[in-house]
């Protein structure tokens, strides 16, 4: 019998064991380590306790899920991590009933969950129950032994983001940059501030370019590394509306991947919207290439 329990730090342990060997990261420098689970699952203004749920049969996890609340943009997320087998169709149904639960509660306008196109079994789930694909993102990866000469437009350069005077400055221009992108909820100071702390976050990865002392764009890098190798992401990468259409973007980009180059950092990966042709151009442009996609299902409330 399956039984669905409210997280508690006991279970913390297990839990990131389970996700690391669901996911087959074990070993490898996509580990999740404790602190990064624990740090993931209390990004402001989430509360473990009510927005993370373990199902268990027999006293064993054989799923986990996280409901993240963005009511700027009134969207619920779930995101889970459920362990092949019998009980998968299951699991799923009961996740998907508790993130409908929730999001009626909170009054959200639309209820999201991303899928793995190595999933085969949640699709028909999410169809029987009526949700709808709305998006494709795809996953890339740069493995190329040489990158693109780093070269900045005139009177533009680099630096590395500071703690102590840019967390307003950071979050006023990913909002300013995302804010019509599908899917991006606004960010507050609080959560901008506790995200640049977290764990696989170093300041000196989040690169700004600037003219005259003003901040047009940025690259948020991300890396993670275990004893024998390491693996960086481009997780973010905004243009103020401003500077838009002066090649900006691909300046900052391969700041970021000069910058995790130049930390040992040879695999660099991405996500983008596959309907983000002008992204997705410029990062085949650089050099990445496609390695797997997920889809976005959606439930209007």
């Amino acid at each position: 019998m399956i039984k669905i329990i409210n997280f508690s730090a006991p279970y913390q342990i297990k839990l990131v064991e389970f996700i690391n060997s669901v996911n087959g990261s074990l070993n490898s420098p996509k580990e999740l380590s404790q602190i990064f689970f624990d740090q993931s699952i209390n990004i402001p203004p989430s509360k473990p306790e009510d927005d993370c749920y373990i199902a268990l049969s027999e006293n064993k996890i054989i799923g986990f899920l996280q409901l993240i609340d963005e009511p700027p943009i009134g969207r619920l997320v779930g995101l889970q991590t459920i362990e092949p087998g019998p009980d998968f169709g299951d699991v799923l149904q009961k996740f998907i009933d508790l993130s409908l639960k929730r999001g009626s509660k909170i009054k959200m306008k639309v209820i999201n969950f991303q899928i793995s196109q190595y999933d085969k079994n949640s699709p028909q789930i999410f169809n029987n129950n009526a949700w709808t694909k709305i998006k494709t993102y795809w996953n890339l990866k740069f493995e190329n032994p040489e990158i693109e000469e780093l070269v900045l437009p005139a009177g533009y350069s680099l630096r590395h983001f500071d703690s102590k005077k840019d967390v307003k400055s950071l979050m006023e221009l990913q909002n300013q940059s995302f804010g019509t992108h599908w899917g991006f909820s606004p960010n507050n100071i609080q959560q901008i501030e506790y995200r640049t702390r977290m764990e696989r976050t170093t300041e000196q990865g989040i690169i700004f370019i600037e003219k005259d002392g003003e901040i047009a764009g940025y690259n948020w890098t991300m890396e993670s590394r275990n004893a024998d190798s390491a693996i960086g992401w481009v997780a973010m990468t905004g243009v103020h509306p401003k500077y838009r259409g002066l090649r900006l973007g691909r300046a900052v980009v391969l700041a970021g991947m000069h910058y995790l180059i130049s930390q040992g950092i040879a695999d660099i990966e991405l996500e983008v919207d596959s309907e983000n042709i002008p992204a997705t151009n410029l990062y085949e442009s650089i050099g990445f290439k496609k390695v797997d996609q997920t889809s976005w299902y959606q439930k209007d409330l």
